[in-house]
């Protein structure tokens, strides 16, 4: 396959958006996953996660395929967009530049290729992937997928061990665990080089919440503790590791 290099020092030059800070807090609660309205709908009505990600999407141009076309989107929440602007502002710092404030200064086009790697063309829920390990990708290495702007990324789902506690002393050793039987999560990847060698290139960001069923599509929400927008911080370490 052909490699494609998607993270480059032109996002850290151009990127900028306004961002308000917010105590989030990680909700494991159990909802029905049926939304009456699209997609951008979705989003739009939940502005506490999403209110910088419909703007970035507003200002990209995708409202229309969001509201419209049949998708799968991984959302990333709006922590996803604090923490790359505050490694934007750093790098600018560096370089005695002026820190980012607004969003708007960077072109539609290029948030539009970044916010793309999060949307695919179908109607995909956690039973439409296969199985990922990442310590066995030979077996099970979920799906190579294109996304609206035909990058290639995987979408998987890891099959999380259960552990069965006998209880008696708490000593670990005590556990039974019971392969692949414990609960079932997404997991989107990044390939920073799907030609070499499988998973030493990949970086995940972990779903925090799969299958919500808007009209047209299905929006998974990812985790914010594990995912920079742009799956950049990991794109970049990978590159001066190569250089070191």
């Amino acid at each position: 396959m052909k490699r494609r290099y998607y993270i480059g020092f032109v996002f850290i030059l151009s990127l900028s958006m306004l961002s308000c800070k917010k105590d989030y807090y990680v909700d494991s609660g159990i909802e029905d996953p049926r939304f009456d309205g699209s997609v951008m709908k979705y989003l739009e009505q939940d502005p506490f996660y999403f209110d910088t990600l419909v703007r970035v999407i507003k200002h990209a141009g995708l409202e229309t395929t969001l509201q419209n076309e049949t998708v799968t989107f991984f959302a990333p929440p709006d922590p996803c967009f604090d923490k790359i602007i505050k490694y934007v502002n750093e790098f600018q710092l560096e370089r005695g530049r002026d820190s980012v404030t607004r969003f708007e200064q960077i072109k539609p086009a290029v948030w539009k290729k970044y916010l793309s790697m999060y949307i695919f063309p179908s109607n995909r829920g956690l039973r439409d992937y296969n199985q990922i390990d990442t310590l066995a990708l030979d077996t099970y290495r979920g799906n190579l997928l294109e996304t609206i702007d035909n990058q290639v990324m995987n979408v998987g789902v890891i099959f999380n061990d259960a552990v069965n506690n006998n209880g008696t002393s708490g000593d670990l050793t005590d556990d039974i665990i019971l392969k692949y039987k414990g609960y079932r999560q997404l997991m989107l990847s990044y390939l920073y080089d799907y030609g070499g060698t499988a998973g030493v290139s990949w970086f995940n960001a972990p779903v925090a919440t799969s299958d919500i069923a808007p009209d047209n599509g299905r929006v998974h929400i990812l985790k914010y503790r594990q995912h920079t927008f742009g799956f950049f911080l990991s794109g970049l370490h990978n590159r001066q590791t190569k250089r070191g």
